[in-house]
């Protein structure tokens, strides 16, 4: 008899809840407030164009283009005079860390990963009251699967979205597997720091780079090292500096 063996299926995204599914509707000038959460957001622009301040830094989004905001960092959406645009934002808790490299970019959606995010926002629309408010209240008759169709659907879409990054030539983009983690991080930002020694590098910076919070970031990279993050950029450029004076002599 034929002997099996079951495999255990590795999920490179995970997402663990659904926060909130909506519209934004745009008629005119228009910014919403600015506003800082715990989750996920993904603002995909159905029609029109908008733009996203993330940390007031402002981006562009025009129709068939998403952007995956990053927890804890503040954004808003705007719209200018006589512009008419639409976009969904669907809400979502994970604690994968491959969303991390893929967040605050934007991308064009080709036509097969448009109609993956059609396909959540039809489900989504027959699943959920959509409103305004974004908070989820099933339909008194749902469609069957809608949920696991909209989470299926989204994971597609990011697994792709994370690929497409990770195969552009100057992406710089490094996986990391979940048991190296914290020592893959630190050592990618310590090759970081030694490219760019002559630069005027700040923790915003840094941590702008690598889309983490300092407090995580700070923490992570003294248990790694030894030493703090600054200390050791400043030690590296310390270095260097009686490197240059001493091949001067």
């Amino acid at each position: 008899m034929k002997a099996y063996l079951r495999h255990r299926i590795h999920n490179v995204v995970d997402i663990r809840e659904l926060i909130a599914l909506e519209y934004l509707d745009f008629e005119g000038k228009y910014r919403n407030y600015e506003e800082t959460h715990d989750f996920w957001e993904l603002c995909y622009v159905a029609q029109g164009r908008i733009t996203v301040f993330l940390d007031n830094t402002p981006t562009e989004l025009e129709a068939g283009q998403l952007m995956l905001l990053p927890p804890n960092r503040k954004h808003s959406f705007w719209s200018e005079k006589g512009n008419e645009s639409r976009a969904f934002v669907v809400c979502f808790d994970s604690f994968s860390q491959v969303l991390l490299p893929i967040s605050a970019s934007v991308f064009s959606l080709d036509d097969s990963l448009r109609w993956s995010m059609e396909t959540i926002i039809a489900e989504a629309s027959a699943t959920f009251h959509i409103g305004e408010n974004g908070l989820l209240a099933v339909t008194a008759t749902p469609l069957f699967g809608g949920q696991q169709a909209i989470l299926s659907h989204l994971t597609y879409l990011l697994i792709c979205l994370a690929r497409q990054m990770s195969d552009e030539k100057n992406a710089g983009i490094v996986f990391f597997r979940d048991e190296n983690f914290h020592a893959n991080l630190a050592n990618v930002i310590l090759r970081f720091l030694r490219k760019n020694i002559y630069g005027k590098l700040t923790l915003d910076d840094i941590c702008k780079r690598f889309n983490y919070s300092k407090a995580f970031l700070c923490k992570t990279f003294k248990a790694q090292m030894g030493e703090t993050l600054i200390g050791c950029l400043n030690r590296l450029k310390i270095e260097e500096a009686k490197r240059l004076l001493a091949e001067t002599d």
